[in-house]
């Protein structure tokens, strides 16, 4: 494992305030592109979808719970083992054993949805003791219509806003094989005006990383998050990334 360089106090707090006009450069970056994220027009929801939770049936409408805004993150399941995705949970991992008050004393609920039965969504929310509200949008349209469900029998394919060509193309076409119907993740946000619902925002990917978690700690720190794909090369311990088979679920690791 190649190591940083070895320098005096003094050197490193040279190259340490020249990091800091970068980081402060991206900071008001990030500021200016959460301004744009936030200047977005939105679109209406017309269609009438239909949820599964643990009152029973439920609407978009009800997934605020009374609030003005919801976050949906888009639970990848897995319908060849009956479980939601490993990579999912170790994402959802990072915010679904903790308190939801500071989102919702600003006004906003978070959700996780997935194309499941919900008596399977059920029991693995209590395998993984998480307190997040969870809810199966079996049967509707919602996961295709925000192409996290892809299947090309009901809905031309597209995810991330690239067609299955474009995605090849960029060489991501290992993302887009596989027997379809398959599902993939997301976080999707939407406002209330009355009882009128509105699509703001959607994003696929890495996009859901902005959330932050424990990859956002990682990202301060020497090793960073040791997979191959990272700079400086020859300092990574090989760790898994998405999609990874090494990837367990959360209370399988013993660490």
């Amino acid at each position: 494992m190649r190591l940083p360089q070895v320098v005096s106090r003094d050197e490193w707090l040279v190259a340490r305030k020249e990091l800091l006009a970068r980081e402060k450069e991206l900071t008001r970056a990030r500021d200016a592109l959460n301004a744009e994220r936030r200047r977005l027009p939105m679109v209406k929801i017309d269609k009438e979808y239909a949820f599964e939770g643990p009152e029973g049936k439920a609407s978009l409408l009800d997934l605020f719970e009374g609030r003005r805004q919801l976050i949906v993150y888009h639970f990848m399941w897995r319908s060849d083992v009956d479980l939601g995705c490993p990579s999912c949970s170790g994402f959802a991992d990072h915010i679904a054993r903790g308190h939801l008050t500071h989102l919702r004393l600003r006004n906003t609920s978070l959700a996780f949805v997935s194309r499941a039965q919900f008596d399977k969504i059920a029991s693995f929310k209590v395998r993984m003791g998480w307190a997040v509200p969870w809810y199966s949008s079996y049967g509707s349209d919602f996961n295709y219509d925000f192409h996290v469900t892809l299947d090309e029998s009901v809905t031309p394919f597209e995810y991330n806003y690239r067609t299955k060509a474009e995605h090849e193309r960029a060489g991501m076409g290992w993302l887009v094989e596989g027997e379809q119907p398959f599902d993939l993740h997301g976080m999707s946000c939407f406002l209330r005006d009355g009882e009128s619902v509105y699509h703001t925002y959607s994003t696929y990917g890495r996009g859901t990383e902005a959330v932050g978690g424990a990859l956002y700690f990682l990202d301060l720190t020497t090793l960073g998050r040791q997979e191959d794909w990272e700079e400086p090369k020859d300092r990574t311990a090989g760790a898994p990334k998405a999609g990874d088979d090494r990837i367990r679920y959360p209370d399988e690791y013993d660490v």
